[in-house]
């Protein structure tokens, strides 16, 4: 609906965030920072958490630093969690929604793989969902009200061979969204987890042309998710329309079903 009011046209959104205020770690990549446009739109003011802060300062100087701030953080490391969380409590107010989008991707068979490369992606990925989620979520229940929004991927429902690490990496997080969510219901506070399939992203830059041809191929709508299709979806699962959605691993993904990365 448009409301003329003088010279001002407003846009009023059944998603609204005025009043909110948010984390999101990995915020400065391509779907973190799609995530933060979105609440930023919607009214809330955001946290932007990411390992490299010079990231999120040129993030924030998009949105604007009366809506947002940067902060570095390495999820993988539980004083750097909490100092930055910290941090944006002190500037902008208890935060009421957690979005944790840190992560990056690595294809590697088992056979190869080195234990710490093991251990890294479950650190990043699962850990560090964790930690976000752990320096957050006193202040929900205390308030009766909170979001919590974990990126997973359609790698932890289909699997994708030389990623078995993230795949599992993954699935852990839909495990802990599931179960956190039947702990905090009763509280106002709704747990669920976002797990795109292909998008737009660096992510990608790894596969080369034939193999993004291939992907393309098998996804029916015939494309690449847009960034802002999870910004959209993280605006909803933030907002009171949501109230009712929890423990839910949404997959936008295009109808992908094929993945034919198998070994050699």
């Amino acid at each position: 609906m448009l409301l003329d009011n003088t010279s001002d046209v407003m846009l009023v959104s059944m998603f609204d965030l005025l009043g909110r205020h948010a984390l999101v770690t990995g915020g400065a990549g391509a779907l973190g920072a799609a995530a933060c446009r979105k609440l930023v739109d919607g009214g809330a003011t955001v946290v932007v958490a990411d390992l490299d802060s010079r990231d999120s300062r040129h993030l924030v100087a998009e949105l604007g630093a009366d809506r947002a701030m940067p902060v570095a953080m390495d999820v993988t490391d539980e004083s750097s969690v909490a100092a930055a969380i910290d941090e944006g409590v002190a500037a902008l107010g208890p935060i009421d929604i957690t979005i944790t989008a840190a992560g990056y991707g690595e294809v590697v068979s088992v056979a190869d793989m080195r234990p710490d490369q093991w251990r890294r992606m479950i650190d990043v990925h699962l850990y560090g969902t964790f930690l976000a989620i752990h320096h957050t979520l006193s202040g929900m229940i205390e308030r009766n009200w909170g979001r919590v929004i974990a990126f997973s991927s359609i790698a932890s429902t289909q699997g994708v061979a030389r990623q078995s690490h993230y795949s599992a990496a993954k699935s852990g997080i839909d495990g802990l969204v599931r179960s956190l969510a039947r702990e905090v219901a009763p509280r106002g506070v709704t747990v669920n987890a976002i797990a795109p399939g292909y998008f737009e992203s660096p992510l990608n830059d790894g596969a080369g042309p034939e193999r993004l041809a291939t992907l393309r191929d098998s996804v029916p709508v015939g494309r690449f998710g847009d960034p802002d299709e999870i910004g959209s979806l993280a605006r909803f699962l933030s907002s009171d329309d949501a109230g009712y959605i929890t423990g839910q691993v949404i997959s936008p993904n295009g109808a992908f079903t094929f993945c034919s990365h198998t070994g050699d």
